[in-house]
């Protein structure tokens, strides 16, 4: 069996999306789209995962099993801090999952709650679907967040073209309070799995950008912009509008910069193209962390292509997840960008000799280690030739 490292992995069968990662109770929790009795995407559960370092994973029990209502499609996580919901107290707040449930037949998809005294046995809510569907109509992969404005929380989900918003006091009943209809300049398709947070604006000035290049050095850190990321199926013809070094492909995340007035997302129009959480053509459902200080992004490295489904068999599971990444937005002539950074809760590395600048072939660095950080320099002359320095560290 063939196994990344350190990438997140399903211990058997299928996976893909990351559902309601959350910290909890001093240790990461995280949820995904799994079916452990096949290979290919099929009956949707809830696997479950925990860590102390984002890096090292213990697998726990099948958090949530497909029922009369349907399969269990993606969704998010809360911890009821101030157990405003009375599924759990303020000493041991209960963990709130919202997902969405799938009807094969009726095609019915409604917004749907379980939770947990103990983070590891979970039980669905008597009322649900909290929020009802109607069959044949797209709505799904809830996301919840706090209502800064309004009090209580937000949800927000999609219904294939557009993106609903609910609010509530009580994590349980919700009223809508507006719809998103994605602006002219954001790629057109289908739109799954949004997630939407506060993020730190760092301004680029021109001091900082002339004594250390144009990479992100902030010189304050004094506001904040809502972002909203999605995921899209995109159709060939918006393949024109994808940015310069984005290789075509369908299926990919883009995000929006805004403001939240409590009731609906405002994007900001700072900018005339679609902006792309990532470049790579595996890169999707990606969602946030819940209970942490700064926002921390997973996602599904897809593989739709196909590369590495050739030994899923032998391997006997399928779905790898990204590494953690900690965001961040970077302000420069008034356009925004999203900034992504490695994140790992407790440093695992094993350094080589201090004061190591450069190695010739054959030098020997490091006592242990079969894993290399890969640290890329580059510089662009003026007549576009690319300069490129890498550093290797075991």
């Amino acid at each position: 069996m063939v196994r990344p490292a350190k990438h997140f992995t399903p211990q058997k069968g299928w996976m893909n999306d990351p559902n309601g990662p959350v910290f909890f109770r001093g240790r990461y929790h995280l949820f995904f789209q799994h079916d452990p009795d096949s290979l290919i995407w099929d009956r949707m559960h809830w696997g479950h995962a925990v860590s102390d370092d984002l890096l090292h994973w213990e697998h726990l029990p099948i958090a949530l099993f497909p029922d009369e209502m349907g399969d269990i499609y993606s969704g998010s996580a809360v911890v009821d801090l101030d157990n405003v919901s009375g599924l759990g107290s303020r000493e041991a707040p209960a963990l709130l999952l919202y997902y969405t449930s799938h009807h094969m037949e009726t095609k019915r998809e409604q917004q749907c709650l379980a939770y947990s005294r103990d983070g590891v046995t979970f039980a669905k809510y008597v009322g649900n679907p909290i929020i009802q569907g109607k069959e044949h109509t797209p709505s799904r992969d809830p996301h919840v967040f706090r209502n800064p404005v309004l009090g209580g929380f937000s949800m927000c989900f999609t219904t294939e073209k557009t993106i609903e918003f609910y609010h509530s006091e009580d994590l349980v009943t919700w009223k809508k309070t507006g719809a998103l209809v994605l602006p002219d300049y954001a790629l057109a398709g289908m739109i799954e799995c949004p997630c939407m947070f506060p993020c730190k604006v760092e301004e680029v000035s021109e001091e900082r950008e002339e004594a250390y290049g144009d990479t992100g050095i902030p010189c304050c850190e004094e506001e904040s912009r809502y972002v909203l990321m999605m995921s899209m199926d995109i159709p060939e013809e918006e393949f024109s509008k994808l940015p310069q070094g984005c290789a075509p492909h369908r299926r990919l995340m883009q995000y929006l910069v805004g403001d939240f007035d409590g009731e609906v997302f405002r994007p900001l129009h700072d900018i005339r193209r679609p902006r792309l959480v990532d470049y790579g053509p595996d890169f999707y459902a990606g969602t946030i962390f819940s209970n942490l200080q700064e926002p921390v992004l997973i996602a599904w490295l897809g593989d739709f292509a196909g590369e590495r489904k050739v030994n899923m068999e032998e391997d006997g599971y399928c779905g790898i997840l990204s590494f953690p990444r900690k965001l961040s937005l970077l302000r420069k002539d008034g356009v925004y960008l999203l900034k992504q950074c490695f994140f790992c809760g407790k440093s695992t590395h094993v350094m080589p000799d201090e004061g190591c600048d450069s190695a010739d072939p054959g030098d020997h660095l490091a006592e242990t280690g079969r894993l290399l950080d890969v640290c890329v320099e580059e510089e662009i002359s003026e007549d576009g030739l690319i300069s490129r320095t890498s550093f290797f560290t075991p």
